[in-house]
């Protein structure tokens, strides 16, 4: 038995299909077959059906491929401590990160982040809400950054600030100034993200069964994807949505008169860090939770009025 015969099997129980399974490992499928059953031989037993499509894992094989997964997590946990250096913070991290929040707080912060340890290699996944959870189960992403975290399985999850949210629009507002009661928000013009929606029914008045009722004749409805996709359409076709106050710092000047904030700031979109409870890579984690809180921090003491972002 060798490490790489577990993650053959780890792999195939993910994709329950040995070509699918191989192309993940990189390798060949007639040798990731042939590790397998060496695996099988070696203890006499069988860990996959291979005559039912797709494959599926015996009642032998589901216990031996969580005993893999847990093995996988101590392995890198001791690749992880044998590199560590004293105060020193290298290796991969696999980050995800939210797609409504992606667009404005991965410019803030990972240049400086990449500067400050440059032994640290950082590969990010701009991922849904929905996704993400599907990484965190596959162990394919490390952490994630993600709004209001709603998910099925245990993880650790570390508040890292909340993001407050305006108003963008193409047409201009019947208001003094550039701001509003949210009462004053037509609901039934705003074009919502789908991510954004269940944050949002938590901290309104209506009903998700009103809010639904509100939004359910928009002739577009933005299910998934990145906020500047849906900003551009709105330059383009006119309307109105929600839009992180972070993302006024990379709004060109010309769009300042389109956004309009929300009196006592009273929408928020909660930011957090999650991992999963076997995570290792702690030192990392600590060093990212603490310097995004602190750029995050930074910027948000800055003034409201846009043309000082």
């Amino acid at each position: 038995m060798n490490f790489r015969q577990l993650e053959y099997i780890i792999a195939v129980d993910k994709h329950r299909n040995f070509k699918r399974a191989a192309i993940e490992c990189n390798v060949a499928q007639s040798t990731l077959s042939k590790e397998i059953q060496r695996l099988e031989q070696q203890f006499d037993i069988i860990i996959f059906d291979r005559s039912r499509t797709p494959v599926v894992p015996t009642l032998k094989g589901i216990d031996l491929i969580q005993k893999a997964k847990e093995i996988r997590v101590l392995h890198r946990e001791f690749e992880q401590l044998a590199l560590e250096r004293e105060n020193e913070v290298s290796g991969l991290l696999h980050l995800a990160i939210a797609e409504i929040i992606a667009p404005y707080i991965t410019p803030i912060f990972i240049t400086s982040f990449s500067k400050k340890y440059p032994k640290l290699s950082i590969k990010i996944y701009e991922l849904s809400d929905r996704r993400i959870e599907d990484f965190l189960i596959n162990e394919e992403i490390d952490a994630a950054l993600m709004v209001a975290p709603s998910l099925t399985h245990g993880y650790y999850e570390q508040k890292l600030y909340e993001e407050e949210l305006c108003l963008y629009s193409s047409e201009k507002l019947s208001v003094e100034g550039n701001s509003l009661p949210l009462a004053a928000v037509d609901l039934s013009n705003v074009m919502l993200h789908e991510d954004m929606r269940d944050v949002l029914i938590r901290q309104m008045e209506a009903s998700e069964r009103e809010l639904h009722k509100m939004l359910e004749n928009r002739p577009i409805k933005y299910v998934k994807g990145n906020l500047e996709t849906l900003r551009n359409i709105i330059n383009v076709n006119g309307g109105t949505m929600f839009l992180p106050r972070i993302a006024l710092r990379f709004l060109p000047p010309e769009n300042f008169n389109r956004v309009y904030f929300i009196d006592e700031h009273s929408l928020k979109l909660p930011v957090s860090l999650v991992t999963s409870r076997g995570f290792e890579k702690k030192r990392i984690i600590k060093r990212l939770t603490r310097d995004i809180s602190e750029i995050i921090t930074h910027t948000q003491n800055k003034s409201l009025d846009p043309q000082e972002l």
